[in-house]
């Protein structure tokens, strides 16, 4: 969880938010505040890869384990 909440500090500081929904071994999901705007998102603690978005309106971001993207 710790490269998700980098990614998330870094990248919308002001302020950057965070509502996890769900959690298990693998994924985490929930919604990240960007702007005004709250956008669902999945993390996958195993690649290290957040999927913001759903449907065509979807991105993946492949972050390290400092939260830097890649």
């Amino acid at each position: 969880m710790k490269p998700l909440i980098l990614w998330a500090r870094d990248k919308h500081p002001a302020p950057y938010s965070l509502r996890i929904g769900a959690k298990t071994d693998d994924m985490i999901m929930g919604l990240v505040q960007i702007g005004s705007a709250w956008i669902p998102f999945s993390f996958d603690r195993q690649r290290l890869v957040i999927t913001l978005g759903e449907g065509a309106e979807q991105r993946d971001i492949q972050i390290n384990e400092w939260g830097w993207e890649q």
